[in-house]
């Protein structure tokens, strides 16, 4: 009994200085922000249009160093820093493949699909080689595509598409710029889709690489 009393007023100072860093931990993280490449929506509807065709979007491959919860930039000429603070709201694969579906827009079929018969049926499978990220400078994305029928195998195109864009300093920029440069992708694949089903295949690759 008496070695508990004397220990205690020795406990208690320990207890309250581990408290007081606990909770200037907890003061001094910053809080964690989300961001989507997917743009928000402007409320004015599109007319809506029958589609021609009907695409169905793969899941997307990103680069290894990029596969993160965390908004990853690049510092200097080789050094890549992960931002725990400044988060992807869902998976970076998923969000750039929703980006694409979202500019694709009525033309896409679920990932199931396999024709009825009544539209032609084509298949885009994209893989990012470089997502690079450079605060105050640029968003990069660096990507191979291709399309192909389901009906005639001859129909296909297999291109590469690199986009930057110049943004502002800031993580919200960061996102702003992906967005501009997944949209700007989505729509040169867009013009290709437009001219492989024309029957234009050798011109698919030129609308990928135009500015």
């Amino acid at each position: 009994m008496s070695r508990t009393m004397t220990e205690s007023p020795m406990r208690k100072p320990l207890t309250l200085a581990a408290l007081c860093l606990l909770l200037a931990a907890c003061q001094s993280a910053p809080p964690i922000r989300y961001y989507t490449l997917v743009p928000a929506k402007s409320g004015e509807a599109a007319a809506a249009q029958d589609p021609a065709y009907r695409v169905v979007v793969e899941p997307v491959g990103v680069p290894a160093q990029v596969d993160t919860p965390y908004m990853v930039v690049r510092e200097g000429r080789s050094q890549l820093v992960q931002v725990e603070a400044q988060r992807w709201a869902a998976p970076l694969a998923d969000e750039v493949r929703a980006a694409l579906v979202d500019k694709l827009g009525p033309v896409v079929a679920g990932p199931g699909a396999q024709g009825d018969g009544t539209l032609p049926l084509y298949r885009l499978r994209v893989v990012l080689r470089r997502f690079d990220s450079v605060l105050g400078r640029q968003a990069l994305v660096d990507a191979g595509w291709t399309l192909e029928s389901t009906r005639d195998p001859q129909r296909a195109a297999t291109c590469d598409t690199q986009v930057a864009t110049s943004i502002a300093g800031g993580y919200p920029a960061l996102a702003d710029g992906h967005q501009r440069a997944l949209a700007d992708l989505a729509g040169r694949i867009a013009t290709g889709l437009d001219r492989l089903h024309a029957g234009r295949t050798a011109d698919v690759c030129v609308a990928a690489n135009s500015n």
